[in-house]
């Protein structure tokens, strides 16, 4: 009797031992099931290969693709912008001191200071100016330059200029501040004034003019 059971589990430890089955099947609200017996006739048996990514032990193998991951630049290059552009510094021109007058001649005469309140740099420091007659039309327009150049913030320039004077009892000049740099043209408040004309020397020009 002991012979026989020895022949007998002998006979069955020779027997290798099968891996049980997993099937996958869905059933009518779209839910996967799984289970060692098929619930529904179309279910399949699983096959690992379709098993999600998971960190697999040392010695398991790679049965499943694994997630690519984006890599990131930690140093990433700064991207070009205009803010550098934008927030240059500026020159900021402003005119103080102007005085007008006609000299024997009968030109108009211009002078003032050009003073720079900006942080940027005024390289070419001037003044644009109109010269209106007494019936309101603009007789004519200079350009005056300051000097010296390359102001920078709180500095200040002299500028002095002329031009015909129109004809009649009086004119009206607007002069403009200005200032060239690396920004560009950046110009400040306009000024204003009226100068009135003597009747003797517009007389005189006049007559000066027929002969």
């Amino acid at each position: 009797m002991k012979v026989i059971l020895l022949i007998l589990v002998l006979v069955l430890c020779a027997v290798p031992v099968t891996a049980q089955e997993i099937y996958k099947w869905e059933d009518e609200k779209g839910v996967i099931h799984y289970g060692d017996k098929p619930q529904q006739p179309g279910a399949k048996p699983f096959s690992k290969e379709e098993a999600p990514y998971s960190n697999l032990k040392e010695g398991q193998g790679k049965t499943a693709r694994e997630p690519e991951v984006e890599t990131v630049d930690d140093k990433p290059e700064p991207r070009a912008t205009h803010r550098t552009e934008k927030h240059a510094p500026r020159p900021s021109p402003s005119m103080k001191g102007a005085k007008a007058w006609i000299d024997r001649r009968g030109d108009f005469w211009l002078s003032g200071i050009i003073r720079n309140g900006g942080k940027g740099t005024c390289e070419t420091p001037g003044a644009e100016v109109a010269v209106i007659d007494e019936l309101g039309s603009v007789d004519g327009r200079f350009e005056i330059s300051a000097k010296p150049t390359n102001l920078g913030r709180g500095e200040e320039a002299e500028f002095s200029g002329s031009h015909f004077a129109p004809i009649g009892d009086k004119l009206t000049w607007e002069a403009t501040p200005r200032c060239n740099g690396a920004t560009g043209v950046v110009d400040g408040a306009r000024k204003r004034g009226t100068l009135r004309i003597l009747r003797h020397r517009t007389l005189k020009m006049k007559r000066s003019r027929t002969h």
